[in-house]
Parts: C-alpha cells; structure tokens; sequence
C-alpha cells in the first residue's frame, strides 16, 4: 500500500505531512488558482497515465508522462557500458514502464537537474536498484527520503563518461550532466532548466523562474555561462524537448552576452 502521495501540480513525491507542496509555494513554482492538490499513483493510473518513450540519438532517450504527471518535462535516460542515467525524473511509474526501460538496460543513477524536477525519484530509485544523487545545495527541498539518496557537491562522474556539474542560477544547486559520448562523441549537456533552448534556432536561455518570469541577474548569467563552457559539448538537450542541435557552446556563450546586456541596462535607451 503507498505510505506517500504527490503534488498534482508539479509531480513531486511527498511523504511529509505537508498542507501544500514546498516546491510550488515557493516563488519559482506556484500553487495552482484552484489550491494544493494531492494525488497518488494509483489515481494517476486510473487517469490513464502512462510513460512514453522515444530515441532521441543513438543511447538517448525521453521518456514522458501522459497525461501530465508532473510540471510535463521529458527526462532522459542516456545509456553506456557502465549503467543509465536517469536525468529529471518523471512523476508516474508504472510496470509497463519498468518493463520498457528495463529493455534499455535499466537505470543505475538517478539525478535531477534542480528540486522541480525531482519526481518519483526515489519510486524508480527502488524499480530499479539505483541511486539518486541530490545536491547538496537543494538538499532540504527533498519530500520523500531513502537510503537510496546520496547527497554531492563536486563535479563528480556519476557514471563512467557522464559529468555532473553544478552551476547555480535557476537554483543554488542547479546541475547540468555532460555526457561526453553524445553527438558522436562531440559531447551533449543534458541541461534541464539551468539552460533552456528557445524558439529561435541557436539560442537559449536563463531563469529563475520560467513561469513567473523572474530574471537572474547579468553576474549570474554570466559566472553560470563560464562554467558551462569550461565543459566540452555541442549539442544541449533541456527537459521540456527543447535543444540546440549543433555549435550549442557558442550558443550558450552568445546568448548569455545578450541576455546580461539586457538585464544590465546596456540598451535603456531602445526601450
């Protein structure tokens, strides 16, 4: 019998005697215009959800929850020869899902990009043996805890060939994962909401909150934009199926130099 329940809002597994959830209180989220409401998995599977999975590149793939069982981003799942990284966890689990990626090899790690994303982190941790990684950072915004849990600050190799690294801006400890043998071997940053792809082609973007659209300042989008080009890629994947298919360094770096030169008040005088 589930002893835990879940925001219906924004997926996230809960097992706190919460009257609403944290992480949409919070300024970056919000509580919907009807209130807090929770649900269970066992309601969500009387809805219909279930998981779709799709490739995305050879060893990649998003895997999505129909209907909506959390704020709607696609997690990724990157295989290698060592384990595969489940990358902004969804919100729903069922055993048809279990069997598909259980097809893919399974999952070995888990590890969100920032608290919103969290999921059912620690409900595919135990389908399936693995680890979540959380930051440390953003350690106190975890609802549902486990032995499977194990908190981390370096940059670190959660599995061989994938680097996490945390570069703040969305929140302290937003992370980004770089997964060196994507794009043929030209490298991918799986980067969830620290930066996101936008419409235009060969651009992306910084926030502290997406849907209330609250900036980050030019400091912060710059030091954040730094140290993602310290990192080797040129393809960037974010969670909402959003990416920059090639040349995605200098997108990030020309898109933060035009973002701070707005935030900064460099061009005033054109509005």
């Amino acid at each position: 019998m589930e002893t835990w329940r879940s925001c219906a809002t924004c997926g996230v597994e809960n097992e706190l005697d919460d009257e609403v959830c944290a992480i949409c209180a919070d300024e970056r989220q919000y509580l919907p215009p009807g209130g807090q409401r929770w649900t269970t998995s066992a309601e969500r599977a009387a809805e219909g959800c279930e998981i779709e999975i799709g490739g995305l590149e050879p060893d990649l793939f998003g895997l999505t929850a129909h209907p909506k069982a959390d704020i709607g981003q696609t997690a990724l799942l990157v295989r290698t020869p060592a384990g595969n990284l489940l990358w902004d966890v969804p919100g729903y689990l069922d055993d048809e899902a279990i069997a598909a990626v259980d097809e893919l090899g399974g999952v070995a790690a888990i590890m969100a990009s920032h608290p919103h994303m969290y999921g059912a982190q620690l409900e595919w941790a135990r389908a399936f043996g693995a680890t979540v990684w959380v930051s440390e950072r953003d350690r106190h915004w975890v609802r549902r805890e486990g032995a499977e849990i194990r908190g981390w600050t370096e940059p670190f190799e959660v599995l061989p060939g994938i680097r996490a690294v945390q570069l703040g801006g969305h929140f302290p400890g937003s992370a980004v994962a770089l997964w060196s043998a994507g794009a043929s071997g030209r490298g991918v940053l799986l980067s969830g909401d620290t930066i996101v792809a936008v419409p235009a082609a060969g651009w992306v973007s910084f926030q502290r909150s997406y849907p209330n659209r609250i900036p980050l300042s030019a400091a912060v989008v710059e030091r954040v934009s730094a140290d993602a080009l310290g990192l080797s890629f040129d393809r960037l994947y974010d969670n909402f199926g959003g990416v920059v298919a090639e040349s995605a360094a200098a997108a990030v770096q020309r898109s933060a130099a035009r973002y701070a030169s707005w935030v900064r008040g460099d061009h005033d005088s054109d509005t």
